[in-house]
């Protein structure tokens, strides 16, 4: 029996066995027969997809559009030669990814708007460049860009908000060309685009969405703007959502709604990377004309041999071939930089100074991710005479790359600061920080603070343990040839041994108690003249003393920070700026600041800043004196008009300035120098009205103007001024026998800021600055109470041409002019030179105004 069962048991499991077997090879071939029909129809239907992004199909609103295509797909069907891009536009973030890696992500209402623009290198799909341009501002930042772009880059562009209001024709026109358009703008009506570049550019409006993906072009479009195949670039896909809130109005195209965006657009699109591309091609091979360019650099006698070298014993400089070609493999947007046909030199050797105070002086450059700003002011930097680049040392809030490699191309030691605050990933609050809520741009601030103290704590305790001063510096900062010059000539006077002869309070703006720690009655100095317009400065061997910290490029002493700024600095809670937080009362302690003129900085930097747009840039730092003497380094990348103080006449050797009267900038000579040029030299203008009139416009202006002059920063509203500053000889009340005096005093109506009265400016000294066209938001740049402007006065020989100014309807001067000073009373120390029987001026909307003696007085 048991016999039995086990042979049963045993011929039926062989039998199960030999079954189960069978089933198996069938089911394996099945699976396989499945595998292969899979397979094939995947294949097919990727082809087909292939052959629609090939033909550059995209979805627009519901509508096909097929751009026509130029270029070739490989044959060999590897999709590793592809890459998968996906954007977002819409009106509250942005995102833009690569192979599902997200390269930017931003989301809140206030954060980023504008034309997001992402970079990719062609062969790799690598991050090369990424920006943001506030085309609701300005659009030149974009053209420039697209300009200095190279051929071939895969070019991704996406709107988050608004990037239409003053995105010009000539914006427009320069994205259709380096795009693959032409000259003719396409009609979004047809089914297709002959001319290839964007269908939908021309109809972008206010707040629609739009997100575009192409192949640059940069083969010197305007060569032949009606050739196709001249500009070979191409339109990979484009997705665009109108904004149907507008409605037509009688006298206007279309009228804004404010609470209206077109829908969210989504773009996917896959592009082929170009792995068979010509080896002569820029960017990505060795150029000749790069080993040229080194080869005769290293000619020059410098501070750098091209080679490699310690600087420090700490940082290799590598050769100028080797930073370029790792530069240009990793970074994209630098023009001339990367170029195969003229590069620009990465290594320069500008003069020294005579009798140099300054060599072992540390210069602090204050960076974030700015890295095109940081170029601009390394280079000019780089090119003043007198510097030692192995004192020059780039702070980066932030581990960014981008920074870190421009400085490195120019040779440059660079330090990566871990963020005290963190990064700002939307409105509601920071990530990896120790600091959440709040709003985005006190978040920013505190960060910004926190920096400072960093790379200043960073600079005297590690970097320069022996240095007695330091510069600061700013990365959208140009200086001028002579910029350390100017710091050679006055370092002297932070050490003078001058002790503060009042503790500030009324009639200096000080406030405070005595002098500070280890710096005398001088708090730093200062290349940056807050007052210095271009019609208000144009000697720039002329020194002030000034009771405001300005800032802007500025040196400092150990002992002032070491033994009082680093203790009291604020912490990472308290939301200072840090350069308000150094103006108060109980930090600066009533001491002061010496500047020049002229100033030796020009503040470019018109966005991604904290607290300047574009029109705030244009507003209050476009029109600047600036002292930039032949500087060709600076002025090939020159904006804004910045061309006060270039009088030969004042050169006395490669762009070299020597000061006047440094020995009376003292605190106590300095003093009694301004008040014997009071008694003696002074001229009082006519006080009995007003010295401000309507602008007198010319038509071209006038026509240009639209009605509209106010601009916006934050939630402020600023306004341009409808008035301007009479002439010194009108103000003369036609007595001739004065027109030989140099210097004039206005006495204007204005309390002590100090003692309480919030709005002591706004009596006199406010609208007097606006009709004057300098700085008005706040009071700065006084001495004691009392303003020095130097007013260009007309010159029917030599009548100025072409300048910011006279865009703004200022009056433009020839070379010659007369002092102005404007003391404040009974505000100013000088107040006591009043003469009686005049009545101090001030400001009322109806043109009269009452005196303190209770009469009525006609201004």
């Amino acid at each position: 029996m048991n016999d039995f069962f086990v042979r049963t048991y045993t011929k039926t499991a062989a039998t199960m066995r030999r079954k189960f077997c069978s089933w198996k090879r069938i089911k394996i071939i099945s699976f396989f027969v499945l595998f292969v029909l899979i397979n094939f129809m995947v294949t097919l239907l990727f082809t087909a997809s292939r052959r629609n992004v090939s033909n550059g199909t995209a979805t627009l609103n519901g509508h096909n559009n097929n751009y026509n295509s130029s270029s070739k797909w490989l044959q060999n069907g590897d999709i590793a030669k592809y890459i998968s891009i996906e954007v977002l536009s819409s009106r509250d973030r942005v995102r833009i990814c690569v192979d599902d890696a997200t390269v930017i992500d931003y989301s809140g209402l206030s954060n980023s708007r504008g034309m997001h623009v992402v970079v990719l290198n062609q062969r790799t799909g690598m991050v090369m460049a990424q920006r943001v341009f506030d085309t609701y501002m300005e659009d030149e930042s974009l053209i420039g860009f697209l300009h200095r772009v190279s051929t071939g880059r895969i070019m991704i562009f996406a709107i988050k908000d608004e990037a239409s209001f003053h995105l010009t024709n000539k914006g427009r026109h320069a994205l259709q060309m380096h795009t693959g358009g032409s000259s003719t703008n396409s009609n979004r009506g047809g089914s297709g685009s002959t001319a290839g570049g964007s269908l939908w550019l021309s109809e972008l409006g206010w707040r629609d969405m739009w997100a575009m993906v192409a192949k640059h072009q940069n083969d010197n479009p305007e060569a032949d703007r009606g050739s196709i195949s001249r500009v070979g670039g191409h339109v990979y896909g484009e997705s665009y959502s109108h904004n149907s809130g507008l409605v037509p109005q009688y006298n206007i195209k279309n009228a804004a709604s404010l609470s209206s965006w077109g829908t969210d657009v989504m773009l996917r699109v896959q592009v082929p990377l170009d792995v068979n591309h010509s080896q002569n091609n820029q960017n990505d091979e060795w150029c000749d004309s790069w080993i040229t360019a080194a080869s005769e650099d290293s000619k020059d006698d410098g501070d750098l041999a091209d080679s490699d070298s310690i600087i420090d014993d700490d940082i290799a400089i590598e050769s100028q071939l080797a930073r370029r070609r790792r530069f240009c493999s990793r970074i994209e947007g630098y023009g001339d930089v990367c170029s195969c046909v003229q590069p620009v030199p990465l290594d320069f050797h500008p003069l020294p100074i005579p009798d140099s105070n300054i060599e072992q002086v540390p210069v602090v450059i204050i960076a974030g991710n700015r890295a095109d700003y940081l170029y601009r002011t390394l280079k000019s930097v780089l090119n003043a005479r007198g510097v030692q680049r192995h004192m020059v040392t780039v702070h980066v809030d932030g581990y960014y790359d981008e920074p870190v490699e421009v400085a490195r191309l120019l040779g440059v030691r660079a330090v990566q600061h871990m963020p005290a605050v963190g990064d700002l990933v939307n409105d509601d609050g920071i990530d990896g920080g120790h600091i959440s809520g709040g709003s985005s741009s006190a978040l920013r601030r505190r960060r910004v603070t926190q920096h400072y103290k960093s790379a200043l704590t960073n600079t005297f305790s590690v970097l320069f343990p022996q240095a007695e001063y330091a510069i600061v510096l700013e990365d959208d900062l140009e200086v001028s040839v002579d910029f350390f010059s100017f710091f050679s000539q006055t370092l002297p006077l932070l050490t003078a041994a001058d002790e503060s002869i009042d503790g500030g309070g009324g009639g200096g703006g000080g406030g405070g108690g005595g002098s500070g720690s280890g710096s005398g009655s001088l708090y730093c100095v200062s290349a940056w003249n807050d007052q210095g317009y271009e019609h208000t400065a144009s000697r720039p061997d002329v020194l002030y003393r000034v009771d405001w910290m300005p800032g802007l490029g500025w040196m400092l002493t150990r002992s002032l920070y070491k033994d009082q700024l680093e203790s009291e600095w604020p912490t990472v809670e308290k939301p200072w700026d840090w350069d308000m937080w150094m103006r108060t009362n109980k930090v600066q302690r009533g001491r002061q600041c010496v500047v020049p003129e002229v100033s030796r900085t020009y503040h470019f930097g018109s966005s991604r800043a904290v607290n300047v747009n574009p029109y705030f840039q244009h507003s209050y730092f476009g029109r600047h004196a600036f002292y930039n003497y032949n500087n060709a380094a600076v002025n090939e990348i020159n904006i804004g008009s910045n061309s006060g103080g270039t009088g030969g006449e004042y050169d006395y050797g490669g762009g070299l300035i020597r000061f006047k009267d440094i020995d009376k900038m003292t605190q106590a000579t300095y003093l009694k120098w301004m008040e014997h040029r009071i008694v003696t030299e002074g001229q009082l203008l006519d006080h009995s009205k007003w010295p401000c009139r309507k602008k007198q416009l010319s038509a071209k202006i006038r026509s240009s103007k639209s009605s509209d002059n106010s601009g916006y920063v934050g939630d402020k509203v600023y306004q341009q001024a409808e008035e301007e500053f009479y002439t010194i000889e009108e103000m003369m009340n036609n007595d001739h026998t004065i027109k030989s005096k140099k210097l004039f005093i206005l006495y204007i109506k204005m309390e002590d800021p100090i003692n309480g009265y919030k709005d002591a400016a706004s009596t006199a000294w406010t609208p007097l600055a606006k009709c004057l066209g300098i700085w008005d938001l706040d009071i700065r740049g006084h001495y004691k109470g009392m303003w020095r402007l130097y007013l260009r006065q007309e010159d029917s020989n030599n009548q100025a041409e072409s300048s910011n100014a006279d865009e703004e309807g200022v009056t433009v001067y020839g070379k010659t002019g007369t002092e102005l000073f404007i003391i404040g009373c009974p505000f100013s120390y000088f107040c006591k030179f009043k003469p009686s029987n005049v009545t101090v001026v001030w400001y009322s909307i109806n043109g009269i105004g009452e005196d303190d003696d209770g009469e009525d007085d006609v201004l």
